[in-house]
């Protein structure tokens, strides 16, 4: 185990010598031995940690993260900080050298395209319209290159998403129960129908785990090259996490309706004025706004979906060691501290073959 999830109301973590247990009220729920997690995950109102438990976690520098009960991040409580200034003053530098940024962005970009194109190659085989589709794919990845700056780089990136949920729509089967997903384009908040939710709902733990690679290796998830730098966005995280949304997030997604492991079932529609309480305070009010939201024993499925896929040591060859996706975020995150420190000449981006 790298992750515990605390996931049903009213559980609370407690700490027992130098085990963690999960109890709901005096029922022991589970038992794990300290030194197997690396990371907790409290989503949603009704479950807390005790205090004996939190320090005892962040003393380990194990991370201890807040998530609404939708899956949106909340809050992290870490460790001490990595000690990396000479990396963390020369990031700061290089973030606002626009030449730097629109370099290493172009790279970031290239290697999303390329994944989303893999993507669509091995869900797609034998569609009639796949060839002209991963033609046009790697045509786009090739004008990624002559971008001029951030802002043209930035429409290119988004037309190449645009077209490329456009063709998710072609790899969703339909539910088991029948009806449709009602997947017409990428809808970021709220999500207005299954397929936005689980996309939404499994890009929250990429986002976490990348930003939490960056920390380990000494970098500001907050200073990075192709997302615009903004009031508490991880801007770094977001742009080392690009090449892995196709590979890790749009896959999981894929499987979990075309196995299918999830139904229509395992989802609530909700009217947001119902959920003002989870509002940011900077967020304006969404009364009478319908959003769908992935239920109970569906985020029980897509969450052990995300551990199995990040934590299989036997997905990649890296260096002769049999290594899993989480291995591969901080390998990234290394990689980008590398040519920010001068060390490599650029960035490349993990390609899926």
């Amino acid at each position: 185990m790298s992750t515990l999830y605390l996931t049903q109301p009213g559980a609370q973590l407690h700490k027992e010598h130098d085990r963690l247990l999960v109890k709901r009220g005096d029922e022991i729920l589970e038992a794990i031995p300290m030194i197997k997690v690396d990371q907790v995950v409290l989503m949603g109102r009704g479950v807390s940690i005790t205090t004996s438990a939190l320090h005892a976690l962040t003393h380990k520098g194990t991370d201890i993260v807040y998530l609404s009960g939708a899956g949106r991040y909340v809050s992290r409580v870490i460790g001490a900080e990595h000690k990396n200034g000479r990396l963390r003053h020369q990031q700061s530098l290089l973030a606002s050298d626009p030449l730097f940024a629109l370099q290493t962005a172009q790279s970031i970009v290239h290697g999303k395209i390329i994944n989303q194109r893999a993507v669509v190659r091995r869900h797609a085989e034998g569609a009639n319209w796949a060839e002209r589709a991963l033609t046009a794919m790697d045509e786009m990845a090739n004008r990624v290159g002559t971008a001029q700056d951030l802002d043209q780089l930035r429409g290119m990136e988004g037309q190449a998403a645009r077209e490329y949920f456009g063709l998710m729509r072609n790899m969703l089967r339909p539910p088991s129960e029948g009806g449709s997903w009602n997947f017409d384009r990428r809808a970021y908040y709220p999500p207005t129908d299954p397929v936005n939710a689980l996309l939404s709902f499994v890009y929250s733990p990429v986002t976490r785990d990348v930003t939490t690679a960056c920390e380990l290796i000494g970098l500001d998830p907050y200073l990075g090259c192709f997302h615009a730098i903004d009031y508490g966005r991880p801007s770094m995280a977001l742009d080392l996490m690009e090449e892995f949304r196709p590979i890790v997030a749009d896959s999981i997604v894929l499987e979990a309706v075309n196995r299918p492991f999830v139904s229509l079932a395992d989802f609530e529609q909700v009217d947001l004025s119902e959920r003002e309480s989870e509002r940011n305070e900077n967020e304006t009010p969404r009364a009478s706004v319908q959003a769908v939201y992935l239920a109970g024993s569906g985020r029980e499925k897509i969450i052990a979906m995300y551990e199995n896929r990040v934590n299989d040591e036997g997905m990649f060859k890296y260096q002769d060691q049999q290594v899993s996706y989480r291995y591969i975020f901080q390998m990234q995150a290394q990689a980008m501290a590398r040519l920010i420190l001068g060390e490599a000449k650029e960035y490349t981006s993990f390609l899926v073959r």
